[in-house]
């Protein structure tokens, strides 16, 4: 280990002894004043007085569905830079505003113990960690500090980010004020049902894939992208229940369930995403190659013979790189005439134009539904009122907890 200067050494040990104290973090969150103290004296040191042998990787600013422009990095280690033991690694970003006071936040992730060290195939293997956070327009410098708790090693980056639209005139409202710094995680509302009988019992299909079909990981933004757009549908959508479920196709499995979402399935949610981060794909499931598919069959064959159907099912997410053809002799046949299905497609800018649909754009068709690209945040309200307009909630009140009993059909 090289020499470290006695000062140096003596801060990276109280850092590393007060860090046993904190409590693991669910996301980039600020720190008190009182620690953002104590942190920022690491980043006032000239370099790192014992390094750690991870890359940094700076993400442009992205304007998310929240309205707020989201600055982002990437983490790259290898599972030989922590001799194949668990450990903790903590990411501290501090974000100063031009003629502003700094913003520190925490994060951290758990390093999994390597099954094998005698194996170098596994250590020299690669693993990524992101994290971001909330800014409005301005010019920030941004600083990222990554330690391992185990042994105080540190490895860090700084650059600085110009924010917003420079010279032009805004395309749209950002939610965040200028020279401003927030997390990036969406926080949960109190989510309220409508039982008047007038708001839609509404089933949500979350796909849980990366806003860029090329990444296989879910990044921190695409994590934000997720939630935003789920809570601006919710908030834009009366309903009298909401059943969620959130899917992988990669991972081929259903990663949250909840029949009568609320704003605790909201935070429940949102650590069911944060474990894809780090998960990976198990040969077995990569052998199964229709797996993702049969999983989408079967959620429509259930909506589609539910006893108790909803009245909308939407498909939301991000444009997925998976095609295929959907048999008719696939799905069953209908036994209401609802649920009306919709699939809410985000389209980033590279794949606008010239793109063959998706799987759930064909499953969505060949059940007679709706596809309504997304291209930006407003384009989700537009997409939400035309399904107001097309579908029609029953308009008996239903007692607390379920839904609204069907009439009983004419004959």
């Amino acid at each position: 280990m090289p020499s470290v200067p006695v000062k140096s050494r003596l801060l990276l040990t109280g850092l590393s002894i007060w860090l046993l104290t904190v409590s693991p973090a669910k996301g980039q969150e600020p720190l008190s004043a009182a620690d953002a103290e104590r942190v920022g004296r690491i980043f006032d040191l000239e370099r790192s007085p014992i390094p750690l042998h991870c890359s940094i990787q700076t993400q442009r600013p992205m304007l998310d569905f929240a309205f707020r422009f989201d600055l982002g990095y990437i983490i790259s280690c290898s599972l030989s830079t922590f001799a194949g033991r668990a450990t903790d690694v903590f990411i501290y970003a501090r974000v100063t505003p031009h003629g502003g006071r700094p913003v520190l936040f925490v994060d951290d992730h758990r390093v999994p113990e390597t099954t094998d060290v005698t194996k170098s195939s596994q250590l020299k293997q690669g693993f990524q960690m992101s994290g971001g956070f909330a800014v409005g327009e301005g010019q920030y410098r941004v600083e990222v500090l990554v330690m391992d708790q185990r042994t105080g090693r540190t490895s860090r980056k700084n650059w600085l980010a110009q924010v917003g639209h420079a010279g032009r005139k805004q395309a749209v409202q950002v939610a965040v004020s200028p020279g401003t710094v927030i997390p990036m995680g969406v926080r949960p509302w109190p989510i309220t049902m409508d039982k008047s009988g007038r708001g839609l019992r509404l089933a949500v299909l979350l796909d849980a894939a990366p806003t860029n079909p090329r990444t296989p990981a879910l990044r921190a933004w695409d994590r934000a992208f997720l939630l935003g757009s789920l809570s601006s549908l919710l908030r834009q959508i009366p309903c009298a229940s909401v059943r969620l479920r959130a899917f992988n196709l990669d991972q081929q499995r259903e990663l949250f369930h909840e029949d009568e979402f609320d704003d605790a399935g909201f935070v429940q949610l949102a650590g069911s995403l944060r474990t894809l981060e780090l998960g990976a794909v198990s040969y077995r499931v990569l052998q199964q190659r229709q797996g993702g598919l049969e999983l989408l069959l079967n959620y429509a064959n259930q909506e589609l013979t539910a006893p108790d159907p909803a009245d909308a099912v939407v498909i939301l997410g991000p444009r997925t790189r998976y095609a295929a053809d959907i048999p008719r002799a696939a799905l069953k046949e209908r036994e209401t005439p609802n649920p009306r299905f919709f699939y809410f497609e985000y389209c980033p800018g590279t794949l606008r134009f010239s793109q063959p649909p998706d799987v759930l754009s064909s499953l969505t068709k060949r059940l007679d539904g709706t596809v309504c690209a997304i291209y930006s945040p407003g384009d989700l309200a537009h997409c939400a009122q035309k399904m107001l307009t097309r579908v029609q909630p029953y308009r008996e009140p239903s007692p607390p907890g379920r839904w609204p009993a069907r009439p009983a059909p004419n004959h």
